[in-house]
């Protein structure tokens, strides 16, 4: 009820503290699209783009929140898309699985603390939703703070924070996952547990290098040095993602189905990320540059 709890704070508000950006045709989709997923009592609701419950029982206090706050939920959603587009590359990674008309996606919020939430995002058919749920594809994550748009640091903090908290639940679950566990935990379980305590550390540092905030007004040297910076993060990441994708394989011939889940998720976030950073590079030297071909 967590959730129920930080939305109700905007209880017949709109948000109005993120940028009204001109969307092209993928996006303007996705947001026409758009199903929300809350976890409530214990399992996950889903709703249709006009806030019908699709999936759960529903139950007098969110009966009453879905009444009273279809302006909030738009504005939510508006808030959400838009930052897909300003702070994620998960959209341009995934086309392939939103580019249909009966491609939709689903936005499931997992609350972190205070007005700061974790939104995951899959794709499904829309004649397919409710029959087969279930066969739903993970393509991303974004974080997002209701109380505040823009990121320092282009919110690469989150992402790699997150890198670290997914290499502990991995960790975990292979465990209780993996049937053959020993044979895997020397050569690739704890090859990764290192990779991406070095990714997080070399790229938490590198980032407090870059501009906090505005980047828009930071100077020609920061920003070239905020690439060197980015490209030697990215050859991290590379790294690691090669790697889990190895190990990946190595499961799925192993026919470790339990556990090889988890790694998806792991390695398409990190796949992402990398996509993220690629972003960043080029618009940060097209600024550079002061020329575009367009």
């Amino acid at each position: 009820m967590e959730i129920l709890q930080v939305l109700n704070k905007f209880n017949g508000c709109s948000l109005d503290n993120y940028p009204q950006i001109q969307h092209n045709n993928l996006f303007k989709r996705i947001r026409d699209n758009f199903h929300f997923e809350l976890f409530l009592k214990g399992s996950n609701m889903l709703f249709s783009p006009f806030y019908t419950q699709l999936r759960g029982e529903s139950f007098p206090e969110l009966t009453g929140f879905l009444s009273q706050n279809e302006e909030f939920l738009d504005s939510l959603k508006d808030f959400i898309v838009s930052s897909l587009f300003v702070y994620s590359a998960v959209i341009e990674e995934n086309a392939n699985y939103l580019i249909n008309e009966q491609d939709i996606i689903i936005g499931r919020l997992m609350f972190r603390e205070h007005s700061k939430f974790e939104v995951k995002f899959y794709s499904h058919y829309q004649d397919e939703l409710q029959n087969s749920y279930n066969d739903k594809i993970y393509i991303g994550r974004i974080f997002i703070d209701l109380n505040k748009f823009e990121k320092d640091h282009l919110g690469l903090n989150e992402y790699f924070h997150s890198i670290l908290e997914q290499n502990a639940k991995i960790q975990e679950r292979a465990l209780h996952k993996l049937r053959y566990y020993d044979d895997y935990k020397k050569p690739y379980l704890d090859e990764i547990d290192y990779l991406a305590k070095e990714v997080n550390s070399e790229a938490l540092e590198r980032i407090k290098l870059f501009p906090k905030s505005n980047f828009k007004n930071a100077s020609t040297i920061a920003l070239i040095e905020s690439i060197d910076n980015l490209l030697h993060i990215q050859n991290l990441m590379l790294e690691l993602k090669d790697f889990t994708l190895e190990f990946e394989s190595k499961l799925r011939l192993g026919e470790e189905t339990n556990y090889v889940k988890y790694l998806f998720k792991f390695s398409k976030d990190l796949i992402n990320d990398i996509k993220y950073l690629s972003k960043l590079y080029y618009l940060i030297s097209n600024k550079i540059s002061k020329y575009s071909i367009i």
